[in-house]
């Protein structure tokens, strides 16, 4: 099963707050945490990978904080995903060790590299603006129709 880790979600949840919050520069990792009632030492380390990753900028001072390091139009989910977890990918054998013992004799390598295409493709297409704007949509209706329109136009093709 698919699963993005509360890291992830943490961390998309504060470039979230960060894009729809632009009355002030900068927001601190004690405001992000408090707004959303998440560990301040678990967010401060994610906010860090984000910053290291180029996706945040972070500011000294008494007025510090965290402000985001490009336009949110800008930030795909999945850059926000690999910037915490590293490379995305559904199995072993799309995975960049592709360890698997059975990758010889698999018979379904071939149609779960194009899934995972078509599941990184979506993530990659995603913006943090787009999610921004979709807060009140139920986003997971909307990638799975996204991916199953996707899926629908490749699966049966070569990516």
């Amino acid at each position: 099963m698919l699963k993005l880790s509360k890291k992830v979600d943490y961390g998309l949840m504060s470039l979230m707050h960060l894009a729809q919050r632009t009355e002030r520069a900068s927001w601190s990792a004690r405001e992000i945490a408090e707004n959303y009632d998440i560990p301040l030492e678990l967010l401060s380390k994610i906010l860090q990978k984000l910053v290291q990753k180029g996706l945040l900028i972070s500011h000294a001072g008494t007025h510090g904080g965290y402000s985001l390091g490009r336009a949110a139009g800008r930030i795909s989910a999945a850059e926000v995903i690999e910037a915490i977890e590293g490379p995305l990918y559904l199995t072993n054998c799309v995975s960049d060790d592709g360890l698997c013992g059975q990758f010889e004799k698999c018979n379904v390598k071939s149609p779960l590299q194009r899934l995972n295409d078509v599941v990184i493709r979506t993530f990659r297409n995603l913006t943090i603006e787009e999610m921004s704007q979709q807060q009140n949509v139920d986003l997971r209706t909307s990638l799975i129709a996204e991916s199953r329109l996707v899926s629908i136009s490749t699966f049966g093709q070569d990516v």
